[in-house]
């Protein structure tokens, strides 16, 4: 295995230093390859400082997204690097060697493994979102209300981690914030969809790797420290203009992967009006912070 460390940049130079610094002596790493992804800032000018053996830099000619960005890391590692894996990182993470290696044993012990990842936990120690299920129309738009999604939880949630502590899980979807891919898999996927500017990358990769015969792996006894939203927070200013992307992508994804009729989008966009205005009044007449 040639494993390729892809990190994504947009205005955040410092998080990314700090990552980068932390990372290139890893033996498990062959290559770390920086994409920035237009940033407005200075940050191609201080991480063209980080460049030279092993650690390269693509400066991206617009900012296409989250998913846009990788693929110019994706195919650079493929084609220059002749890279056989790919480990996508976030710039707000922090994962250990061990935690490396353990996800590269996983592609020596598991036939037809497309993506495998690690649990994310935060400051504190506390365990994150380690995976979706792929649910269909019906039950992916429960999950996006704040009533529904609490209220039908036991069914639409997918915590393995919660039921065991060791071993790993099959599983739908993994975040995008941490996870090792095979190259050829993701080629054979499409790689990420480019048409989907910020959120739900994942959930259509791992739609796209169960429909091409793949396996999603998650390890319950592997973790990673993630500061969710900092990279996020930097370039989408609130919560009510994040949501909208969530929509938009959703839609995108309903529209183009589940093949929702018009009936279905019409139910769609109307629960995600209703849903604007619960966030709306939650946090800017009720005060409450999201």
């Amino acid at each position: 295995m040639k494993v390729s460390c892809i990190i994504l940049n947009y205005n955040d130079a410092k998080t990314t230093e700090r990552l980068v610094s932390t990372i290139k002596e890893y033996e498990e790493l062959d290559s770390i390859v920086i994409v920035d992804n237009h940033s407005t800032d200075d940050s191609v000018h201080r991480l063209k400082r980080l460049t030279g053996d092993t650690i390269h830099l693509i400066v991206s000619s617009r900012n296409g997204g989250y998913g846009y960005g990788n693929n110019l890391g994706i195919r650079y590692a493929d084609e220059t690097l002749h890279a056989t894996h790919v480990l996508i990182a976030n710039p707000d993470v922090d994962f250990s060697q061990s935690c490396v290696t353990a996800l590269k044993e996983s592609f020596h012990t598991h036939d037809l493994l497309g993506v495998t990842g690690a649990v994310p936990v935060n400051q504190a120690g506390k365990r994150g979102v380690s995976s979706w299920k792929l649910h269909g129309f019906f039950g992916d738009l429960m999950d996006t209300g704040l009533i529904t999604r609490r209220l039908m939880k036991p069914w639409l949630s997918d915590h393995p981690e919660a039921r065991r502590k060791k071993g790993f899980a099959l599983v739908d979807a993994i975040p995008g914030s941490l996870f090792l891919a095979d190259i050829k898999a993701m080629m054979d996927c499409g790689l990420f969809d480019e048409r989907v500017f910020l959120y739900y990358e994942e959930k259509i990769l791992g739609f796209q790797m169960k429909k091409n015969g793949y396996q999603t792996l998650l390890h319950l006894d592997q973790t990673y420290l993630h500061l969710h939203s900092v990279s996020i927070d930097k370039s989408v200013a609130t919560i009510l203009k994040k949501q909208a992307i969530l929509h938009k992508s959703k839609l995108y994804y309903y529209r183009n992967y589940l093949k929702i009729n018009r009936v279905q989008e019409w139910l769609a966009n109307g629960f995600f009006q209703i849903l604007m205005f619960e966030i709306w009044f939650l946090t800017e007449v009720a005060g409450m912070s999201w």
